[in-house]
Formats: structure tokens, sequence, C-alpha cells
């Protein structure tokens, strides 16, 4: 199993080298450098998720959900610190020697992770750094796996929803067929699984609900120590109407099928891209 979870060498090499080129040129006062959009282009999309159903072992079922997912989530979180590896970069720049374009990306990032800011200060760092952060895969495939019900949820199939996310304009996804009298929000589709895991970070990494998840994993971070995907479940209580006992579901789920080696994997393989 450890052999399908671990990212290749070549494309580690070249992600590296990327990295190396990209600040080496912010460092030496090259601006020409391109800097990374605030989304990550998506090479290879998966439009759906396949049938698991088809599946009749229960636990060689379990391994194909996670190995499908897994790959997803390293990309997205992959990307997720590369902007991190940049923001902490040009935090070491004082500020009055940022340039235009270097301040403009920053605040296109700011804007992306629902920051309001107007111009670069200490404080849009500081909590850059609190939002610009990957989500343990122990926990995103857990999320995926119980919202979806291992992928096989209508709004799974229909809208590639794996994690239950809302949206609030009309016709924005599907409408929940238990949706109460009066309530406006829809069940949001999304044109890829990808989009679906790029949006559930970004949802993590944004909303106010999530915002005890960021200042923990910022606080482990400073005392460097590893935020595992059980630590992180239990800041969720406002994910679920089921508040304190969904947080119980994540974390047994997680003991249950051993999924803190898919984050020790994923963690063995950014050395050269986390700060």
């Amino acid at each position: 199993m450890q052999s399908k979870i671990k990212l290749k060498i070549p494309v580690l090499f070249l992600c590296a080298l990327f990295i190396f080129v990209l600040l080496g040129s912010i460092i030496s006062g090259d601006h020409s450098a391109l800097l990374p959009k605030a989304q990550a282009k998506v090479n290879a999309s998966m439009k759906s998720l396949p049938d698991f159903s088809k599946i009749k072992d229960v636990k060689e079922k379990k391994e194909a959900f996670f190995a499908t997912l897994y790959p997803i989530i390293q990309a997205e979180n992959n990307h997720v610190l590369q902007l991190r590896k940049l923001i902490n970069m040009l935090k070491s720049v004082p500020i009055a020697k940022l340039n235009a374009k270097q301040q403009a990306w920053l605040l296109n990032i700011s804007k992306n992770y629902k920051l309001e800011n107007e111009y670069i200060d200490n404080d849009t760092f500081e909590e850059l750094l609190k939002r610009v952060d990957y989500v343990p895969p122990s926990l995103a495939l857990t999320q995926a796996a119980i919202e979806s019900g291992w992928g096989t949820s209508r709004f799974a199939k229909q809208g590639n929803n794996l994690f239950g996310q809302w949206c609030f304009s009309q016709g924005c996804g599907m409408v929940p067929s238990l949706r109460e009298s009066g309530k406006g929000h829809e069940v949001a589709k999304f044109d890829s699984i990808n989009m679906a895991v790029r949006s559930y970070i970004l949802n993590l990494n944004t909303h106010e609900s999530y915002k005890a998840l960021r200042e923990n994993r910022a606080l482990l971070r400073k005392k460097e120590a590893s935020f595992t995907g059980a630590t992180l479940a239990e800041t969720l209580t406002e994910y679920s109407e089921e508040g304190h006992h969904y947080v119980s579901k994540l974390t047994e789920f997680i003991q249950q099928n051993k999924l803190q080696r898919f984050t020790t994997a994923f963690e063995n393989t950014f050395d050269d891209i986390t700060d």
C-alpha cells in the first residue's frame, strides 16, 4: 500500500526544482519570475469517482476509495504549500522593498483566502500563514468517506460533492430533498473531483466556523509539532449538526482505518516545499 501513495521521485524533483528557481529569483531581486496563481492548474481532472459498489470485498473497497482520492488531496495540498513557501519568503523581505508585482500577488492570495486587506502589512502575513496551510490527508479522506457514503450518495454521484458543502444562490447546486421550508441553501456541484477537494480545503482554510482549526494548526506549527487529522478533527464541531458526536465519528474513523499512514506519507514528500 505504501508504494501506491508516495509521490513519484521525478515529479517531486521537478516540483522542488521549480520552487528552488522561483525562490532564487525572488531573493536575488529578479522580479520577472512568474508567481503562481492562487488556484492551481489541474493537469488531469477526475470527472467522477469510479463505481466502488462493484467491489464486493469491504477492505478492498475502502483501500480503493482511499487510493483514488489520496493523489488528488496530495496535489491540492502541495499547491497550498507552494503558496505558503513563497509567502514566507516574501515575509522575509522588508515590506517597503516589495515591488508592485509581489504586492499584487499577495493581495490576490489574500482575496482568494477571504481576507479584506487593501494593503500589505505584518498582520497580512500572520493571517495568511494561518490560512494557507495543508489539511492532513487522514482528515480529508475521513470526511470524504463519511459525507459521501464512500462515494455512493446522490450528491457525490450527480455533483461530485464529497464533503457535504453548501452553496447559497438559486441554481448553484442540487436542492436537498429534506431541506426545511424557508431554507434556501443547495448542495454544491463541482465539475470534477479535483475541484471538490480544492473547495473543501479552501473552505476549512477560510470559513469563520473553522477558525479554531486554523488557530490550533498554527499553534502546533510554532511548537514544531505534527498536526494530525485526529487532532484537527476535534475543532470541527460546527461542520455537522451532530456537533461533538460528529467529532467522535471522525476520530474513530481515522483510528479504525489507520489513516495517519496517509498523512505520514504526505509529510515524507514535502521536505523541500514546506517552511
